[in-house]
């Protein structure tokens, strides 16, 4: 069944390719170009390292990713939603309501990705327990206008009998996604240029999951329904 959802997804990201690139690609180019230019800031050297200069980049990095990405991924979240209700958004009409579920998609993220790293912490597994068990969190918070705590709970709860087709079909997309990135990035090693495109395409193909996701997200709201 796994491979059904998996095989759906993909057939709707390429069917949907052009409408979700024009609605995350500019946001990941803008982050993408700032941390390429933070990085040429940094000496060739870790011994002429300064840590203030590190510090000061990764204060300015991490800002801007926690600004704009409510931004984007709440508007392909929403693009999402259109398409299977029938009546696809526009690009900029998906951006402007986005703005809408900014703050409550922000801290969604922000309390998730602290579960996440706390289990983690625990060896590992019970992370991606976590991780998968909220992976329904994004789609409360701005699909039924949910607050953070509320999205992370309702996750919790519908996930436990999804549990091993999420496992499996994330499990093989981010695993996939780490192997090309890690061996295209062994070939262009010392090609700053190219692996910023590389980085920036690997980034854009990161909606595969929540495409995913959403998939069996959909399997589960249907299954809810009075019959």
């Amino acid at each position: 069944m796994s491979f059904d959802y998996l095989r759906q997804s993909l057939f709707f990201f390429r069917n949907h390719l052009h409408r979700l690139a024009l609605i995350q690609l500019p946001f990941l180019a803008i982050l993408a170009f700032v941390q390429f230019q933070l990085i040429q800031q940094l000496p060739d050297t870790a011994e002429d390292l300064p840590m203030e200069l590190v510090q000061r980049n990764l204060f300015i990095s991490s800002a801007l990713d926690l600004t704009l990405m409510p931004i984007y991924w709440g508007a392909t979240l929403l693009y999402l939603q259109s398409v299977l209700q029938g009546t696809p958004l526009a690009a900029g009409r998906a951006l402007g309501l986005s703005l809408a579920c900014w703050g409550r998609l922000l801290v969604t993220y922000i309390l998730s990705v602290l579960a996440i790293s706390f289990g983690l912490v625990l060896l590992i597994i019970p992370g991606i327990y976590i991780g998968v068990r909220l992976a329904f969190a994004e789609f409360y918070c701005v699909m039924e206008g949910m607050g953070p705590v509320d999205a992370i709970k309702a996750s919790w709860n519908k996930t436990s009998d999804f549990f091993w087709p999420l496992l499996q079909g994330l499990a093989l997309i981010f695993g996939v996604l780490l192997l090309a990135e890690t061996l295209i990035g062994q070939m262009l090693q010392g090609q700053q240029g190219a692996m910023m495109l590389v980085s920036l395409v690997i980034q854009f193909l990161g909606v595969l999951p929540t495409i995913y996701a959403y998939r069996i997200y959909c399997v589960m709201k249907a299954d809810d329904k009075p019959a």
